[in-house]
């Protein structure tokens, strides 16, 4: 293990620098022959894939202590690096279990297909609802392959792993969200089956408690009370055998949300919303925030959208390869335009007037003929798609419709996509553009739960300060914007700028954006570093940003510049100081991403405050 490590160190030790970028000649020829697959791959591709692997390794020998995040772009080549990592980790610890969490069904299949060509059907196993396999043979094996949504309802049966690969998304593993009704549904299951009576009725005694308070306070939210005895709550988290019982419910999840519920409860992380306005009142939620993975410590995120969720929430950090031995991608081939548009008022749900649904109509129509590209992706809010595009451009009706589907409007390729469906895809690589419409909603309460759920930390009435004022607060608005950029930088990562060359430039692309916030475009943009800016305009003009640290954002991104810029000149440019704002600068993610740090001034002529060139100083 030692020489092992001490291989790795080396090897990043060695980095070069090869026309800007970060590259390790000696672990890249490594890899080609180790790897076949590396034909199709260029250097970078292959340098980013190999930092990936390493983590995994130095994760399991302990050299790295988790929760990690690796920040690399669709096209760099992570999952094949998470493979070649799986595959060392099980000729250098054969000792040692890990288990790979990817979103979706078909990602599982394609990892554990990729692992055969290593591995042996003895060594890796793979397992969802419907394969027909056994789920107890396949979790004998050393490694194996699941969706996020196995480790919601599959309670313990991964506390023998040592190790946690978690493709996107890990807030999904630990969200339980539960309503008085169900609840009670559950204590009369118990009551029923004569199993845990007694704590499922002081779980609902409760429960009604909080609902009640909520219900008498001018609070959107409350945090789950501190009481002297919860030995109830522990019981059902940790008595509770799922395996058993889920057979004797007809809604097995149900139980499931239970355990995780008193299991968040213990450590305090259950709190209560008001929940949407009904008629006559508030229709409460309880929601429990947890990461359900067993290992938090030897745990590592891959992420294609960088860290921007994950540095909010503070329990996370990137892993040292990608920090310091890695750098990203160009994306001067990355055209991003800014869209005018209709945007109507109220929730997309409410968007079915017949007006409403002339003017979508009529927008994207104009749009698909305005774009000079043949072959698009573009992606909706589905209420919009339900409400105003069904029936509409060839679009079935049905409500068992099935998105992306192909369509063939005014001579071009559209494929019709939704914004939740945010996981990347090979299948929309030659796509020369995405068309992101409209924002996914966010809901406050959901910003709520997964600011929690990724910062594991107790919460208490006092954090709830920020959810509590209108709008968002302090870091339950930054979750939530970082949500709307996380989710619409999934989507344009869509396209063809995944294809990567061995320049380490994405591919030629246009990303046309029409967002429901003017300072939301900026922010985006900043993620794209040296990405080209342009504007297309439909009856109304481009509405600019409002805020301070986002006007900031967008003269230095049309500044087109590298190098270090004055703060009196932005100063000058925008007609504000920027003295109030200091510390919002200085922790500016989007400032990171895009190439510059805040650097205060000093006492002295010619110390003024600077935004330094941060990438000409490494």
């Amino acid at each position: 293990m030692k020489d092992m490590i001490t291989q790795e160190i080396r090897l990043l030790a060695s980095d070069t620098r090869t026309k800007g970028l970060h590259i390790m000649p000696e672990a890249v020829e490594r890899r080609k022959q180790q790897h076949p697959e590396t034909e199709y791959l260029s250097d970078w591709q292959i340098h980013s894939a190999h930092i990936t692997a390493g983590a995994i390794t130095l994760l399991a020998c302990g050299f790295q202590t988790g929760p990690l995040y690796i920040p690399m772009p669709t096209g760099s080549g992570k999952t094949i690096g998470a493979i070649w990592g799986i595959v060392d980790f099980v000729k250098q610890y054969p000792e040692q279990r890990l288990c790979f969490l990817t979103p979706y069904k078909e990602s599982v299949d394609a990892v554990y297909k990729n692992l055969l060509e290593y591995l042996t059907a003895d060594q890796v196993g793979y397992y969802y609802s419907g394969t027909g396999i056994s789920k107890a043979e396949e979790l004998s094996k050393q490694v194996i392959i699941l969706t996020h949504q196995f480790v919601s309802h599959n309670e313990g049966l991964l506390d023998d792993r040592d190790v946690f690969v978690v493709d996107e998304a890990i807030y999904e593993t630990g969200k339980a969200t539960l309503k008085l009704s169900e609840i009670a549904k559950a204590k009369e299951w118990a009551t029923a089956n004569d199993t845990m009576v007694s704590e499922f009725t002081q779980l609902l005694d409760f429960s009604y408690n909080m609902e009640k308070a909520i219900s008498e306070s001018d609070k959107l939210y409350l945090a789950a009370p501190t009481t002297a005895d919860l030995s109830w709550a522990k019981v059902i988290a940790c008595d509770l055998d799922l395996v058993t019982h889920s057979q004797k419910m007809s809604d097995p999840s149900l139980l499931s949300d239970v355990k995780k519920f008193c299991k968040a409860l213990v450590k305090g992380m259950v709190f209560i919303t008001k929940g949407t306005t009904i008629k006559g009142g508030y229709d409460p939620v309880f929601s429990a925030a947890l990461l359900s993975i067993p290992r938090m410590d030897k745990t590592v995120v891959l992420s294609a959208t960088g860290g921007l969720l994950y540095s909010i929430a503070g329990a996370f950090e990137q892993d040292t390869g990608s920090t310091h031995y890695w750098s990203p991608p160009s994306y001067e081939n990355l055209k991003l335009v800014q869209l005018s548009g209709p945007t109507p008022k109220g929730g997309y749900k409410y968007w079915n007037t017949d007006n409403i649904k002339a003017s979508v109509v009529a927008y994207v129509d104009w749009l698909v003929q305005a774009v000079p590209e043949k072959n698009l992706y573009i992606t909706l809010p589905k209420k919009v798609i339900d409400n105003c595009l069904t029936g509409s451009f060839g679009i079935p009706t049905t409500s068992y419709l099935t998105l992306p589907i192909e369509l063939q409007i005014h001579g071009k390729t559209v494929h019709l996509s939704h914004h939740a469906i945010s996981v990347g895809s090979n299948k929309f690589k030659d796509c020369d553009a995405v068309i992101y419409l409209w924002d996914n909603h966010i809901p406050s309460s959901v910003a709520v739960q997964r600011l929690h759920t990724l910062s594991d930390q107790p919460i208490t009435d006092e954090d709830l300060e920020g959810a509590n004022s209108k709008p968002l607060g302090g870091d339950y608005k930054r979750i939530r914007d970082a949500q709307y950029i996380d989710n619409t930088m999934q989507h344009i990562g869509r396209g063809n700028v995944r294809n990567i060359n061995g320049k380490a430039e994405v591919g030629a692309m246009t990303a046309y954006i029409l967002t429901t916030s003017s300072n939301r475009f900026p922010r985006i943009a900043a993620q794209y570093g040296d990405c080209q800016l342009c504007e297309l305009t439909y009856e109304t003009p481009i509405e600019y940003p409002t805020g301070r640290i986002e006007k900031v954002l967008f003269y230095l991104k049309k500044r087109q510049e590298q190098g270090d810029v004055p703060a009196k000149e932005v100063e000058k440019a925008l007609g504000f100081e920027l003295r109030r704002y200091r510390h919002e600068l200085e922790d500016s993610w989007d400032l990171s991403a895009l190439g510059y740090r805040f650097q205060a001034g000093t006492i002295g002529r010619g110390n003024g405050a600077l935004f330094k060139w941060r990438l000409g100083e490494e």
